[in-house]
């Protein structure tokens, strides 16, 4: 009798694990999804996006806060080093997506940018 309601409490408990796990993956990816097309739609206003150019930039925004999100575990040296690698990325990306001149706004206004990308997380 008590290894049956033993069992029965482990598999509950294990059921409970696995959907807090679920829920707060689903919240952080929710977070990032809502935090990117927030950082994008401020980029479309600031860059004159057009619609294929905004829906590139949102991925490259997507997968950029995505990176920054990761490993909150690390030390603050380990993520900014992480993060300085993920600037280049994006930047690199959105070079490719942007036309010269949105490119050149864009770098002018990356301080207000990261701003955006930080409010964008919390």
């Amino acid at each position: 009798m008590t290894k049956k309601l033993t069992g029965r409490v482990k598999n509950l408990v294990s059921t409970l694990v696995l959907a807090l796990l679920f829920c707060v993956t689903a919240n952080a990816q929710d977070k990032v999804a809502e935090g990117a097309t927030k950082v994008t739609t401020h980029m479309k206003s600031q860059l004159s996006l057009n619609d294929n150019q905004y829906t590139q930039v949102l991925a490259i925004n997507k997968d950029y806060l995505k990176k920054l999100d990761e490993n909150p575990g690390a030390t603050a040296v380990q993520r900014a080093k992480k993060k300085k690698s993920y600037d280049e990325d994006r930047d690199k990306k959105l070079k490719s997506v942007l036309n010269e001149t949105q490119y050149k706004i864009y770098i002018a206004n990356r301080s207000a940018n990261a701003r955006a990308y930080k409010e964008a997380l919390k």
